[in-house]
């Protein structure tokens, strides 16, 4: 009986062994998991940031502005989207590089715009959405010179709320943007919002 007891126990400080083991394995698992899935995601939203601000360098010549959604008349929305493409005939807008830095400058007429832009990538459900944040240096704030809207850019790093994508030659530039809970056929997840299109020209 004794040889039996110590056998038992022997078996129960085993399991007990094992169990903590088993435990402690698993937490080491969940940790790589977790650093691995940090990583990638910071992998992923550098290779978004980089793709973007590569796509977007050159000369755009502003083309068109669509209503996403909206809860005004028809006849309302339209009267104001004719006033702002007019008042955008003329528009361009340069993105490049110097000395490692991201620049732009902006022309509408006589109205000149300088400073710097940064691309910064949100992460919302599983979706990266790439936004355009821009600093003035010179000439009127950069939203009251794309969108009439001057405080949309006066927020901290990656808040402007402006999505930008590039499709071909044709940069979209999406102000006002929600969120949808299943992406679009052109892959982003937004409900409403105003979409400034330009046409690559350079």
């Amino acid at each position: 009986m004794k040889i039996l007891g110590a056998f038992g126990l022997i078996i129960l400080v085993f399991v007990g062994c094992t169990s903590v083991e088993y435990q402690q394995r698993q937490n080491e698992r969940e940790q790589l998991r977790a650093a691995y899935e940090e990583a990638r995601i910071k992998n992923d939203r550098g290779s978004v940031k980089n793709r973007v601000a590569d796509e977007v360098l050159g000369t755009w010549q502003f083309l068109g502005i669509e209503v996403l959604e909206s809860d005004l008349s028809n006849e309302i929305v339209r009267a104001a989207v004719a006033l702002d493409e007019s008042s955008r005939k003329n528009l361009t807008v340069r993105f490049f590089e110097h000395n490692g830095m991201r620049f732009y400058e902006g022309n509408n007429g006589g109205i000149r715009v300088t400073g710097e832009f940064s691309i910064y990538v949100e992460r919302i459900a599983e979706i990266l959405y790439p936004e355009l944040g821009m600093n003035q240096s010179s000439g009127i704030k950069p939203g009251a010179f794309l969108f009439n809207s001057p405080g949309v850019f006066g927020g901290p790093p990656g808040s402007s709320n402006v999505l930008i994508s590039v499709q071909g030659n044709q940069l979209h530039l999406t102000l006002g943007a929600g969120v949808s809970p299943s992406p679009t056929p052109d892959g982003w997840v937004q409900s409403d919002g105003i979409r400034y299109s330009f046409e690559r020209s350079k």
